[in-house]
């Protein structure tokens, strides 16, 4: 018997069609863009934030934070919310309420209403984000490094229009994400035909013919949903450590430009998703997430050995190494090539996990990937006072290789469900 390929499945003939390419496109091109625009915005707008509520700088941080816990119960809420919506309602609802999440935060009179208002919209943004990865992830790798890409691009643009527009107050370029998302909620309603919800099945179709998105009964089934749970919690851990922790790590090799250089690694992660959009379908995931895993490992390597200043490598090996000063351009590049080199991670994962298990759980491996986000990093601050500025390369490294271990042992148990597939 012929042995199938190690991603892959029969494909599900119940699965209605998507919508529109062209208009799918056109939203997810506006939503992403927006994503980076909303998610890179309030940091830029704490002084106004806090001259004009007469709130310490401080204080003014949990903005943001609340933005991020409002994100992350809005990602797990489109799961629930797919038990009984649609996914075009779904989406429609999560533009709503970050259009009112703005608003609030643009014209709240007390600073009581403006954390309100970062809650509310963190709820529609996760709603809208994970629909949207949901939308594409269905599409394959490359349209879903595509809009990412995008977010990046929101993400660079987002401070210098805080600059622009919030000159006298900080209202306007809240208003103007606002706008953007009633457009989208707005493009949503009358772009997104009903019939056409990719995940809305067929009464008929669904109750005769087979589909991906009923959980398999072989015994094991929840295997590989808790090994892409710890993918995507591992992913998004290496992600927002390196990029929460560059500045610090190279302000403490002694770098000018700490901030600048970690703009470069944000700006390497764009590139490589757009450059994976245009090869992603030319690769499985399985050597996509073995090229990332390598890359990320070589470049927290040379992180760990070089850099300006004395190389936090030669304390971490005990002096194992020459002592002689490496190139100071030595750790940047390692950065930037990390950077690079992950940037299709998080997309080939999401097809993946489309492509083999319900997308309807999909909602609940991007919380697990948030969680991993807010909770690997600071696990690397914590090592900061034992190990020394040492641990910001190392500990991204060891995530690395974790994810690249998880990876194969997916890999394995979905080989192993398909063969039994085939020959059952």
């Amino acid at each position: 018997m012929t042995q199938p390929p190690a991603d892959s499945q029969p494909p599900s003939t119940s699965q209605p069609p998507a919508p529109p390419l062209p208009v799918l496109y056109a939203l997810g091109f506006l939503a992403f863009f927006m994503f980076g625009l909303v998610q890179a915005g309030y940091g830029p707008a704490y002084p106004n934030l806090g001259r004009e509520y007469a709130q310490p700088l401080a204080t003014v941080g949990i903005t943001s934070s609340l933005h991020f816990v409002g994100s992350a119960v809005g990602t797990a809420l489109l799961g629930v919310l797919l038990t009984r919506l649609s996914l075009r309602s779904s989406l429609m609802l999560g533009g709503v309420t970050l259009l009112l999440g703005l608003l609030g935060v643009a014209f709240a009179p007390a600073w009581a209403l403006v954390l309100v208002g970062a809650v509310v919209g963190g709820l529609g943004y996760g709603t809208l984000s994970a629909g949207f990865n949901l939308a594409f992830a269905q599409l394959g790798p490359g349209p879903s490094n595509l809009v990412n890409g995008l977010f990046g691009v929101g993400s660079v643009v987002s401070p210098l229009l805080v600059t622009l527009l919030a000159r006298g107050s900080h209202a306007p370029p809240f208003v103007l994400m606002g706008v953007m998302a009633a457009l989208l909620a707005l493009g949503i309603r009358l772009l997104w035909p009903r019939s056409a919800d990719p995940l809305e099945a067929g009464t008929e179709t669904a109750a005769t013919e087979p589909s991906h998105r009923a959980l398999p009964a072989a015994p094991g089934s929840r295997r590989p949903l808790a090994l892409f749970g710890l993918c995507f919690f591992l992913y998004v851990g290496i992600e927002a450590g390196l990029g929460n922790w560059a500045t610090t790590y190279f302000l403490r090799q002694g770098a000018a430009q700490a901030a600048l250089l970690t703009s470069f690694y944000w700006l390497a992660l764009t590139l490589g998703r757009f450059v994976f959009a245009a090869l992603g379908s030319r690769f499985t995931p399985m050597s996509v997430l073995i090229f990332a895993t390598g890359g990320a490992m070589l470049g927290c390597g040379l992180m760990l050995l070089g850099g300006p200043g004395p190389g936090p490598g030669t304390l971490l090996l005990g002096g194992l190494i020459s002592p002689a000063p490496l190139p100071a351009w030595l750790a940047p590049a390692g950065l930037i090539l990390a950077g690079f080199c992950i940037a299709p991670v998080f997309s080939s994962q999401l097809a993946w996990f489309a492509r083999t298990q319900p997308p309807r759980l999909l909602p609940y491996m991007l919380t697990l990937g948030g969680v991993g986000g807010a909770l690997l990093p600071a696990l690397t601050g914590l090592a900061l006072p034992r190990l020394g500025v040492g641990s910001v390369p190392l500990a991204p490294l060891i995530i690395a290789a974790l994810l690249l271990g998880s990876a194969l042992l997916l890999n394995r148990t979905l080989r192993r469900q398909t063969l039994l597939r085939h020959t059952g």
